[in-house]
């Protein structure tokens, strides 16, 4: 984990690290990226959190280390990879490597190449940097699909087992915080998470869904987008 990085930092030993391209993270609706960096702008962490419940503030990664490690190990009954980095920026850090006001979560996955993956995550309140966090996880443990479509979906199905997994065990205290509500029509994220949704109809669970999305045993083509939109 690293508090602070003004840059992107090039691979190194140290930290923890692991997987795909470039995900990112946000407040509001703008484009999407799938290329080596990717920043989610439309992922929005509250759709996912009761308010009232932000009180505790994130201003470095060694705050959040124990939770992250904890729920990391309870869902893969594993340690969290050392090939993937942590960061927790303020501000004017995150805007050097995230310039766009909507953008609150990056990932760098380059676990294909055997290099550093990364993750950096504006810092915020607690359950907000967990969820941001969890999401971006969701897109770097694994190589990226090439449907974006079928990557947000993997990304979403990781956040829900994320998600459950913490409300369970009631990780930093946050069991009765978070719940699950749609998130906003803009033709990725909405498309992505109903998909999902539809899929945990069926009796799937969110880990099952993960695992099915990873190795495309399962996928979100093209032609029934429509229905999930």
């Amino acid at each position: 984990f690293s508090s602070v990085s003004s840059s992107l930092s090039s691979p190194t030993n140290s930290n923890y690290s692991y997987s795909p391209k470039h995900h990112a993270y946000s407040k509001n609706q703008t484009q999407y990226h799938h290329p080596k960096i990717h920043q989610e702008y439309h992922f929005k962490p509250d759709n996912f959190l009761k308010p009232g419940k932000h009180s505790i503030f994130v201003g470095n990664a060694e705050q959040i280390r124990p939770y992250v490690k904890e729920t990391f190990s309870l869902l893969f009954n594993t340690p969290l990879p050392e090939n993937i980095k942590i960061s927790i920026c303020n501000e004017t850090e995150f805007r050097k490597i995230a310039p766009h006001h909507s953008t609150i979560g990056l990932s760098i996955n380059r676990g294909e190449l055997g290099l550093l993956s990364e993750i950096f995550v504006l810092n915020d309140t607690l359950p907000r940097v967990l969820l941001t966090l969890g999401h971006e996880l969701g897109h770097v443990l694994t190589k990226t699909l090439d449907n974006a479509h079928n990557e947000e979906a993997k990304a979403y199905a990781f956040s829900l087992a994320w998600m459950n997994t913490i409300k369970e065990h009631n990780i930093a205290n946050l069991a009765d915080c978070i719940i699950t509500e749609s998130p906003a029509n803009n033709g990725l994220h909405n498309i992505a998470f109903n998909f999902i949704t539809t899929l945990l109809k069926t009796g799937k669970d969110a880990w099952n869904i993960y695992q099915e999305l990873i190795t495309q045993k399962i996928t979100l083509h093209e032609n029934i987008l429509s229905t999930y939109s």
